[in-house]
């Protein structure tokens, strides 16, 4: 009679743990919408050859970054690559540091933690300075282009 007792209960638990489990797993796929983001970045009318681009959701979470091409594109990730940004509004900000170059990084090797020099104003590097912003739609945004100035954002 004990060892039948014994049974039931260890059932019992291993059920009760069971539905915790699934309980607590149930949530970690709720991701929110992306739309898919590709653009460019201009520097005074000309492709920036190199740098990073990223979105910063207004109301927070995963921001979404992409990596600036030869002719200036780009396309962001957020959680996989190429993806795109949560839908919404969206504080930018655009880094360009000697270290980002590909040519230098050829010749160099890696910069290790060592950023560089940057090569853009400062101003455009930091989410509250930068002055960029962009709405993303469910559908996303094909052809977004960031115009910068050597001069810094228009006041």
């Amino acid at each position: 009679m004990i060892a039948v007792q014994g049974c039931y209960a260890r059932r019992k638990w291993s059920m009760i743990c069971l539905l915790l489990a699934l309980a607590a797993s149930s949530g970690c796929n709720d991701r929110p919408e992306l739309g898919t983001v590709a653009g460019s970045v201009m520097l005074d009318g000309k492709p920036l050859k190199f740098g990073k681009v990223m979105f910063q959701h207004v109301e927070g979470g995963q921001p979404a970054t992409g990596e600036i091409q030869p002719d200036g594109s780009f396309v962001l990730s957020t959680f996989r690559p190429e993806d795109g940004a949560i839908v919404g509004a969206h504080r930018i900000r655009v880094v360009c540091y000697t270290s980002q170059d590909p040519a230098r990084r050829a010749a160099e090797g890696p910069a290790g933690d060592a950023l560089g020099e940057l090569l853009i104003p400062e101003s455009y590097s930091s989410l509250g300075a930068s002055g960029l912003s962009a709405e993303v739609p469910p559908e996303g945004l094909s052809e977004f282009k960031i115009d910068l100035s050597s001069k810094g954002p228009k006041k």
